[in-house]
């Protein structure tokens, strides 16, 4: 039960920040410019730590926390777990919408499995290159790969760009 609270309180500060951080819009000359972003090298197998930058293919992404597995969402489908995770992202080309970068969850207990995942908001909006956007990204696991110490969050299919969900 007290992991349980726990989870639920995360998440509900996060969502706080999240929420403060919307509606305090930035200047233009306010935002960070993704070549300036210090990135951390990484593979599936060697995932940066929480809160480290990571990226491929001019696709970025900053895992700022993670909840492995996420209760306060709902009844994920059978023989799985909802793991969420709140991601800072950037991209470097024009056209490009929340929805064509949408990390992929990774385990390093098993290689084959990988997972898309699902907004907890609208994702159809095009990413302004070289700003920082926020998004709350759920994923459906099975059960025996839910835990936190193999679970990684990257930027594509590949084997590099990947984080940690959890410290």
């Amino acid at each position: 039960m007290r992991s349980r609270s726990t989870a639920i309180l995360s998440v509900l500060a996060v969502s706080g920040l999240l929420l403060a951080g919307c509606a305090s819009g930035s200047k233009p000359s306010e935002t960070t410019s993704a070549s300036d972003l210090a990135i951390v090298e990484s593979t599936v197998a060697d995932p940066a730590a929480v809160g480290e930058r990571v990226g491929a293919d001019g696709v970025l992404l900053e895992v700022w926390s993670g909840a492995v597995p996420d209760e306060t969402i709902g009844e994920a489908d059978e023989g799985n777990q909802w793991v969420t995770a709140n991601v800072a992202q950037w991209v470097t080309e024009e056209g490009v919408t929340a929805a064509d970068v949408a990390p992929v969850v990774r385990s390093t207990a098993d290689d084959s499995f990988s997972a898309e995942g699902e907004a907890r908001q609208n994702v159809d909006i095009e990413l302004v290159p070289n700003r920082s956007y926020t998004f709350v990204w759920s994923y459906q696991v099975p059960e025996e790969l839910v835990d936190p110490a193999s679970l990684v969050l990257c930027v594509g299919d590949g084997d590099e760009g990947c984080s940690r969900l959890t410290d």
